[in-house]
């Protein structure tokens, strides 16, 4: 079974960080009653995992009936606002509780035309809680932000995810290797659930942390090597991580990570993060695939500078 479901929590108190939501959160669960939430954050804070505490916590049998998850990066249509919610919203529950919730993941790659077709369902909606979720605020329309309890998921402290993680191994029945556990962390720049994989990762295939690390940042150092060459193959496995589903900004933070593990003078390596910090700004605005295609051209056309 995958670590991040084996582990995830299921009660509020074994949620870890994020304290002021913690706190609040603690007090809806008692009341029953709670607002529609905004939380927002980088990846692997626990954004999800909370949604799923509260409805589980308020709904109790219910919640396999009452409850409607939907990943907006994957279904980004109006029709899912116009349909599958408002269907989910009107139509009873069989247990009769009247109580709903809704989860909008990763909201960020809903259209806009979608997001603003939410607001509207939004106030109609009666005993009928939404939790929306996105990596990047900025891309969410401030309409559905003010209809919600805003909350930042910021990055766990590292320590606290060394602790956590030795706590797995050791409930597994596995000797916690420390010094494995603190290179993971590291490598995963506040991203926890990556953490929890990349570790599960290393004990399954019992191969070392290091080779593990590098061999998710070797076809980044390739794409870049021959993008550098003139070669505009290099773009081809950066499209496959986006076809894959894989964020612009998960993107980015491997190649500025490549960039700075690679051999090359400083200029071309100012150069190369230059371009990938630009990258990371443009996605506000640019589709993915256009931005890898750009990305591509610009260390294409820059290689001799």
């Amino acid at each position: 079974m995958n670590w991040t479901e084996q582990f995830r929590p299921k009660r509020i108190e074994e949620m870890i960080g994020q304290h002021k939501f913690v706190e609040d959160a603690t007090k809806w669960v008692e009341k029953k009653r709670m607002p529609n939430l905004f939380l927002h954050g980088v990846p692997g804070t626990g954004k999800t995992s909370a949604a799923f505490v509260l409805a589980i916590s308020i709904l109790g049998d219910d919640f396999k009936t009452n409850f409607l998850e939907i990943n907006a990066s994957q279904d980004r249509r109006l029709e899912t606002v116009r349909e599958t919610i408002t269907n989910f919203v009107t139509t009873r529950s069989i247990s009769g509780n009247r109580k709903k919730f809704i989860l909008l993941d990763e909201i960020e790659g809903m259209t806009r035309d979608a997001q603003r077709a939410l607001k509207r369902t939004m106030e109609r909606a009666i005993d009928t809680t939404f939790i929306i979720t996105c990596n990047d605020s900025y891309a969410v329309d401030d309409a559905l932000k003010s209809r919600c309890a805003n909350y930042i998921f910021t990055p766990l402290p590292h320590e606290i995810q060394v602790e956590r993680l030795v706590e797995m191994l050791e409930k597994s029945g596995i000797p916690p290797a420390r010094e494995t556990i603190e290179k993971i962390v590291e490598n995963c720049s506040g991203d926890f659930r990556r953490a929890i994989n990349e570790l599960q990762a290393c004990i399954y295939s019992d191969s070392d942390v290091s080779e593990l690390i590098g061999n998710t940042t070797r076809h980044y150092k390739n794409s870049i090597r021959k993008l550098l060459d003139g070669d505009p193959e290099g773009m081809t496995y950066l499209n496959t991580l986006i076809k894959n589903g894989q964020s612009v900004k998960d993107i980015c933070n491997k190649l500025l990570q490549s960039v700075m593990d690679m051999d090359m003078d400083n200029t071309q390596r100012f150069m190369c993060i230059a371009t990938v910090g630009e990258m990371e700004w443009r996605s506000k605005s640019v589709t993915p695939k256009v931005l890898i295609a750009w990305f591509s051209s610009q260390l294409i056309n820059k290689k001799g500078k």
